[in-house]
């Protein structure tokens, strides 16, 4: 059911992204007259066509992609009636917009699904800091066990949520000054004492960086789900058990449990488990995963627990316009951070993602619910616009940065060169797909 619902999820994320994209194209170049003769959504071998006035619609058996066939005399003969309406024809600053409204078109997807969340209402948990590392930049700023977390440098931070993603989005915007509501009701202002670049290895996670954990209602230590293959899974444990000790000492909740687990990088936990009223002594090694021990366990969250500390972040129409106007472009100027850093060889391509992962992300998302798939939708549609304006050849943004020398020189580039520079463009596209595939094998093996 799992492998159902993640490759549902991640054919209909697929489609919606591609069918928006090549629309952008679609649009801009029937508006300007160009004669478009097929709408494509996939590669390869057609399932289903049909024809609506000149052009040809078309699903095809490769879901990766798309495109939109225009006249061209570049690409087969025009008839002199028609050339008028042939893509090659048209000013510089014509090609220019139609190629540029496929990235365009997809930011403004992210910007409507943001509108629509913010409109609707999204479930948070109050962010409040819970047990702090010694020594941490958090210790070392001042904050303290109980703070409620309100703002980053004065952009509220009502949950968990916004927290992590101002935080990420400020982190260079340095310094950062974290208003917070102590334990005793008392508003104060700390400024944040960074160490370390976290972009240069995101996946560790913000609480790992700054040392702390998020405050939450003490949960019984209850197994949910055990992951295939992992040390959970082959320790014997089982959804239901739970855990009474381990390596001798009481488990009272699943933060102990954590805690235990993140202290025993590859190393033996012994525990006692009761399962359906028997106890058992089970072994586990939790595995080191990013810097991380992990077990491969979920907890069993009981009925109504987090009652009190769920917030519910909704916004009227006009400012939640405004909101998801400045979430994708902080999104986006953290991603072309994020590949700037790439290049410079200071943040890992580890971190690059291909077809596997985005499939997994898809199904994960749709099973929490439609908020967290459309928040995920969003998010890739941003990636999908700003990849596709990146100046490199094959992509519109190859294309794009040929109109800009054009429009600079006051001629096209030479067949020649275009094509030259398109074998470097695949050579790019082919090295980043295999990096991404086989990230996405190391992570799924």
């Amino acid at each position: 059911m799992g492998f159902i619902v993640t490759l549902a999820s991640f054919l209909i994320a697929i489609a919606i992204l591609v069918a928006i994209h090549e629309f952008g194209h679609f649009w801009v170049a029937k508006k300007i007259g160009v004669k478009v003769l097929r709408f494509s959504i996939g590669f390869g071998r057609v399932l289903t066509s049909f024809k609506r006035g000149e052009t040809e619609y078309t699903l095809c058996a490769i879901p990766l992609g798309g495109y939109v066939k225009m006249l061209d005399e570049n690409e087969s003969e025009v008839d002199s009636s028609e050339k008028h309406r042939a893509f090659n024809q048209q000013s510089v600053y014509k090609r220019f917009a139609i190629v540029a409204a496929g990235p365009l078109a997809n930011f403004l997807l992210a910007i409507i699904i943001y509108t629509a969340i913010f409109v609707i209402g999204v479930n948070g948990i109050k962010p409040v800091i819970g047990s702090i590392e010694p020594n941490s930049i958090i210790e070392n700023s001042g904050l303290q066990s109980g703070d409620e977390l309100l703002s980053i440098n004065s952009i509220p931070t009502p949950s968990i949520n916004e927290f992590s993603i101002n935080f990420i989005q400020n982190i260079e915007n340095t310094p950062l000054y974290i208003e917070v509501l102590s334990a005793n009701n008392s508003l104060k202002t700390h400024e944040i004492l960074l160490k370390g670049d976290f972009l240069s290895n995101p996946e560790q996670g913000i609480n790992n960086y700054l040392g702390f954990e998020f405050a939450l209602p003490k949960i019984p230590a209850v197994i949910d789900q055990v992951l295939p293959n992992s040390p959970a899974y082959l320790s014997g444990l089982k959804s239901g058990d739970k855990i009474i000790t381990a390596n001798k000492k009481d488990i009272n909740s699943w933060h102990d449990l954590v805690a235990i687990i993140k202290s025993h990088k590859n190393k033996l936990i012994n525990l006692i488990v009761n399962r359906q009223g028997v106890l058992h002594q089970i072994s586990l090694t939790p595995r080191l995963e990013n810097g991380r021990a992990k077990a491969g366990i979920s907890v069993l969250m009981p009925d109504g627990y987090l009652d009190d500390w769920k917030i519910v972040v909704k916004k009227d129409p006009l400012d939640a316009f405004l909101s998801a106007n400045n979430k994708v472009y902080q999104l986006t100027a953290l991603n072309l951070k994020m590949i700037k850093k790439m290049i410079m060889g200071e943040a890992s391509i580890d971190q690059l993602s291909g077809p596997i992962s985005i499939a997994n992300y898809a199904g994960k998302s749709a099973e929490v619910g439609l908020i967290s798939f459309l928040s995920f939708l969003a998010l890739i549609s941003i990636g999908l616009g700003l990849l596709n304006l990146l100046p490199i050849p094959l992509l519109d943004g190859g294309h794009l940065f040929f109109y800009l020398i054009e429009i600079i020189k006051g001629s096209a580039l030479s067949q020649s060169a275009q094509q030259s520079f398109a074998k470097i463009g695949l050579f790019v596209i082919l090295s980043l797909t295999i990096i991404a595939l086989y990230n996405d094998l190391t992570r799924l093996l």
